[in-house]
């Protein structure tokens, strides 16, 4: 009994689901806005994680990839 309490306990409260992580994910770069390639950076930084887990479906990381080189391609 003691040890089903115990495991009752232990939960997450706040973000509720895959579509709240991915938001949270998709959008915790504060002041990242790509304007320089440092922030273009960041954001990789950020995003190839979660296509390396599969987090991101590869339509998605596919989209990015080719957004960030057009991106950089501005920058230079």
């Amino acid at each position: 009994m003691t040890t089903a309490l115990l495991l009752a306990g232990c939960g997450t409260s706040g973000v509720s689901g895959v579509p709240a992580l991915r938001a949270a994910i998709g959008s915790s770069l504060a002041g990242a806005k790509g304007k320089t390639v440092e922030d273009q950076n960041r954001i990789d930084r950020t995003v190839a994680p979660g296509c390396a887990v599969e987090f991101y479906t590869p339509a998605e990381c596919d989209r990015h990839t080719k957004a960030s080189a057009e991106r950089r391609a501005e920058l230079k």
